[in-house]
């Protein structure tokens, strides 16, 4: 017995599809962190021919979409000195965020051996990784100083705001002429309706797999309770009679055990009742009893990743990246064959 994710590739096409349109750029679509839960090397498959490259955390995370046949541009965010030389091997491109890369880069270039492709990160008001804006002269004139340039420059928005957006248009116009072969890029997902942030390419991830994965589960289990009567571990009673049913999964398989969400049966809305067990769950199904075997429905439908995610107080990236345990992913309108590693936490399945 699994949980049953439905990865709807389709849809992910569609989504970049309908970005590529609207904004007219390249795109970068994120695939760090498995995809946000949905599969780093099958969606990076089936977006060839519309991403532009993809985006991921680690050099780790490049090197195996390589290995997995990806050829497009990876850019990697995460990438210390020790890595640069690996990076280089696998034609990835990774993002240089201090002066410490920046150094070891340019040592790498004067031994003579390989370098990756790179891109300067720039704080624009995020304040986590990136060169201020202060220090990106000194930058240049150490990249100058060492023949180096940079393939483009970036940065990221921790707000769709003016102050940011600004910041980088004012960088951009001051290095254009500079490095002209660069390429500017700043907009997620949430600015891609700001036409002042759009740049030569946007990179997305939320906007990417909008709709596309669904979570269902099965009742192991149906009862009609009394007034005050126990439910699971601990000491919850019910206030007043009601129907409840079971639900395979708990939180080894990602169900948030501080903040459940509620569940479809049936098509109708049932709130979490009581405590979530490490295997199953109890929710309240109101007027019927339901059925041992009936498809329970966690995410998809009227159950989307934001409504799920108020419910859960977090975030819906938490939400599309919480699965875990005894989940099994299938895919929808693939046209590539085989099971891919998800690091023990699902088995992976082929639909036409």
């Amino acid at each position: 017995m699994n949980l049953r994710m439905t990865v709807d590739l389709s849809r992910i096409k569609q989504n970049v599809s309908a970005v590529r349109r609207e904004c007219g750029t390249s795109v970068t679509v994120m695939v760090k962190a498995d995809a946000y839960g949905h599969g780093m090397t099958r969606v990076a498959r089936a977006l060839r021919g519309y991403a532009d490259a993809f985006g991921v955390a680690t050099t780790e995370e490049g090197v195996k979409l390589r290995r997995d046949g990806i050829t497009e541009d990876i850019l990697v965010a995460l990438c210390d000195g020790a890595e640069l030389e690996r990076a280089a091997e696998f034609g990835l491109t990774v993002g240089v965020a201090d002066f410490g890369t920046l150094n070891v880069l340019r040592d790498i270039a004067a031994s003579g051996c390989k370098i990756p492709r790179f891109h300067i990160k720039t704080d624009t008001g995020m304040h986590r990784l990136g060169f201020l804006p202060s220090e990106v002269g000194t930058v240049c004139g150490l990249l100058d100083e060492a023949g180096l340039s940079p393939q483009g420059f970036y940065s990221h928005l921790r707000s769709c705001n003016d102050a940011q957006i600004n910041t980088f248009a004012f960088l951009r116009e001051k290095l254009k002429a500079r490095y002209p072969g660069a390429v500017f890029h700043l907009a997620s997902s949430s600015a891609l309706d700001r036409e002042d942030a759009l740049f030569d390419a946007v990179r997305i991830g939320h906007a990417a797999y909008e709709g596309a994965m669904r979570v269902e589960s099965t009742v192991v289990a149906a009862r009609r309770l009394s007034r005050g009567d126990g439910l699971g571990y601990g000491d919850f009673r019910t206030t007043s009679a009601c129907n409840v049913a079971w639900v395979f999964g708990g939180y080894f398989d990602g169900i948030c055990r501080e903040n459940a969400s509620s569940v479809l049966i049936r098509g109708r809305l049932c709130p979490p009742v009581g405590s979530v067990c490490m295997d199953m769950f109890a929710v309240d199904t109101g007027d019927f009893v339901a059925d041992k075997g009936e498809n329970v429905v966690l995410l998809g439908d009227s159950l989307t990743a934001e409504r799920v995610a108020e419910q859960r107080k977090t975030c819906d990236y938490a939400v599309m990246t919480a699965w875990r345990g005894r989940t099994e992913r299938i895919y929808t309108d693939d046209e590539t064959r085989g099971e891919e590693d998800c690091g023990g936490a699902c088995r992976e399945d082929e639909r036409r």
